[in-house]
């Protein structure tokens, strides 16, 4: 078996082989950013077998103009491509996201598809424009393309652990093309270096955008789920706000509310974020929870509402005795500081249960969120006590310019020190005919017997302070419990009209005439609205036509009646509890954003086709309505149609209206009920 010839060997032995010219190939790679911009000079490296055995040189340079690549004299071989780490990373912070994500579903629960899978075919404008010049295609994040880890400034809170979208490959292994796809263009589109942020505006005057996603946050407060549980709040902000293939959402009783989100820098995320709640603190100390949320320009502190599980909070709103707001404003360690005002009281057992979580968390209220503060703006926000505790709390940081929203506030403090606040920026939201917003009473409810008795004083002096409660429906006193803020009002508006009728038959007049007579019956048609009346307080000379047309109805008499200083729009029905809730509150605003970001959307919204009825039945009905009531509720229905200009800030703010159509293309107009009826 010494014949060469008979040699099994795969091996050749012989290494020298004479063959002609190989054919030569080429590739280009194309970078552009999600609205089709270039990105130009950023280094790149590129190697395949033949550079990594040293046969060639590895492939160096820089992008050019058009973000182009162009490599050549390649063997038929995989070529991978890396871009310089920080360059990369730098320009990609600067590049904006296109405005309509691609929303892949989420996977559930035993569902193994990729959280953060590729982008769906089709759905690119940039991919539609490469496949148009016969050019590949592809959608890559920072991760799959740099040449290794980039520096986080400010660094990231794990430094083992990269930021799962933007980085899906932590070995850095680069984007590699198959030697069968050489000799053409290869168009990347990656993805902005970005974050999402929650947009809110910081101003005077009231933002419909404000409402919702203060709304939301006022909903997350009460989440009890596990840190890493979807849902939750550090999971809102530290994931999903990291995640761009998604618009974050808000999870409340099995329904998803989408934010609205703009997108900003990396660098300018969510760094801090905390849940806080005494009850878990060491030791444990009443029941008062918040969270709070810290980015480059943004602090949001939300404050929970009351629980139904347990007495603690139910406790808490009952202890309504008017007390001294003997309440340190939170200040610098070691320095005085004034109580939250000079005059009025405020309701004790609010005081009681912000103090607790002003003495437990000093360092987290007195500085963590108030650290660099004058680069940020302050949002406040809280529904029921949570509207309570977050009008304290923003009472004790006044000279920090908060902008607070509640919603289904109870009254907090007493007429004075409303008055001592009056600057403080603050809207509250009232759901019709929720009863919280109506208690503590506008009544002095302070007495003697609270002091004199020991323990057995708060026993006396609420049943006295409940007397005084029942007087005060009548007699209002001179520094009894106010509210405070500019009210934004989801009114239940009904028409009624004259009807006559006839006695009956056997029952007639001296003069056998029938017996007649003229009642008052409600009509079929209702309409649910949603009146900002501080809307109308425009320059004249920027005001549109609905607003002059609405400021010559609403006399300074009829703002007085319909919207009383410190107090509530007068309703004419029963109170109810059921109105209170958030999932009451938050689908008028989700529907009204709807409505104001295309009001001739088509279909119309049910909102929208059910106050045209409304509208027409009174026109139907004219003569024959009640004339108070008919003038309330024209002076309403213009009101209603000042909304719109609530949005007007966002629409001028960079970013805005992409925010509004990105929330526009995912909102479902029929996934939230309006309770108008019932």
């Amino acid at each position: 078996m010494n014949d060469s010839l008979h040699y099994t060997d795969t091996l050749n032995p012989f290494k020298d082989v004479i063959c002609g010219k190989q054919i030569q190939h080429w590739v280009e790679f194309q970078l552009l950013d999600e609205l089709g911009q270039p990105l130009a000079s950023l280094p790149y490296r590129a190697a395949n077998e033949a550079s990594r055995g040293g046969y060639v040189p590895e492939f160096s340079g820089y992008t050019d103009d058009e973000g182009v690549i162009r490599l050549e004299g390649l063997h038929p071989l995989p070529i991978t491509l890396w871009v310089g780490a920080d360059l990369l990373a730098e320009q990609l912070q600067t590049r904006r996201l296109r405005a309509v994500r691609a929303e892949p579903r989420r996977p559930g629960v035993g569902d193994r598809t990729p959280l953060y899978g590729p982008q769906r075919a089709g759905f690119s404008p940039v991919e539609k424009a490469a496949l148009a010049k016969g050019h590949d295609y592809h959608y890559v994040r920072i991760g799959q393309l740099c040449d290794r880890r980039p520096t986080f400034q400010p660094p990231l809170a794990d430094p083992s652990e990269l930021p799962a979208f933007h980085f899906p490959d932590e070995t850095f292994s680069g984007f590699t093309v198959s030697g069968d796809h050489l000799d053409r263009r290869h168009v990347l589109e990656v993805c902005p270096f970005r974050a999402w942020s929650l947009v809110l505006h910081h101003q005077e005057g009231y933002s419909l955008v404000n409402a919702y996603n203060l709304g939301l946050m006022s909903i997350l407060a009460y989440s009890n789920r596990g840190e890493d549980d979807l849902g939750s709040v550090k999971e809102l902000f530290e994931r999903q706000c990291l995640d761009l293939s998604r618009t974050p959402r808000v999870w409340d009783s099995g329904q998803a509310w989408p934010c609205v989100v703009e997108d900003v820098p990396f660098r300018d995320r969510y760094l801090e974020v905390e849940p806080l709640d005494t009850a878990k603190a060491v030791p444990p100390e009443g029941h008062t929870q918040l969270f709070y949320a810290v980015s480059a320009s943004q602090v949001l502190v939300a404050w929970r509402g009351t629980e139904m599980e347990g007495l603690a909070d139910l406790i808490t709103d009952a202890t309504f005795r008017p007390v001294r707001p003997e309440i340190s404003a939170l200040c610098e360690p070691k320095v005085p500081c004034p109580d939250l005002t000079s005059l009025g009281s405020v309701h004790l057992g609010f005081r009681d249960a912000f103090e607790v979580a002003r003495r437990i968390y000093t360092v987290e209220l007195g500085k963590t969120i108030l650290e660099g503060i004058g680069k940020k703006k302050l949002f406040i926000c809280g529904h029921s006590l949570g509207g309570a505790l977050g009008l304290i709390h923003a009472a004790s940081l006044l000279k920090h310019n908060p902008l607070l929203y509640t919603y289904g506030m109870p009254r907090t403090f007493t007429l004075l020190a409303v008055q001592y606040l009056g600057d403080l920026w603050h809207f509250r939201h009232v759901n019709d005919t929720d009863a919280i917003p109506r208690v503590p009473p506008e009544a002095d409810l302070d007495n003697d017997l609270y002091d004199r008795y020991g323990p057995l004083g708060n026993v006396l002096g609420l049943q006295r302070s409940i007397r005084q409660a029942l007087i005060g429906m009548v007699y209002k006193y001179e520094d009894a419990f106010s509210h405070h803020g500019k009210i934004a009002m989801f009114f239940r508006a009904e028409q009624h009209h004259y009807q006559e009728i006839v006695a009956y038959p056997a029952y007639r007049r001296p003069d056998g005439t029938p017996i007649r007579g003229t009642i008052t019956a409600v009509l079929p048609e209702k309409a649910k609205l949603y009146l900002v009346p501080s809307l109308s307080e425009t320059d004249e000379q920027e005001a549109e036509e609905a607003t002059r047309r609405f400021n010559a109805s609403l006399s300074p008499e009829n703002r007085a009646r319909y919207f009383p200083h410190y107090s509530n729009t007068p309703v004419g029905r029963v109170l109810r509890i059921g109105d209170h809730f958030m999932s009451q509150y938050q689908p008028y605003i989700h529907n009204q954003l709807l409505e104001s970001i295309n009001p001739a959307r088509e279909p119309l919204l049910e909102r929208q086709i059910q106050r045209r009825k409304f509208e027409q039945q009174i026109k139907d009905y004219y003569g024959r309505v009640p004339e108070e009531e008919l003038t309330r509720n024209r002076v309403f229905l213009d009101l209603q149609r000042l909304v719109d200009k609530a949005l007007s800030v966002t629409k001028q703010a960079d970013g805005g209206n992409e925010a509004l159509e990105r929330f526009d293309a995912i909102a479902d107009p029929r996934a939230y009920y309006e309770k108008t009826y019932g």
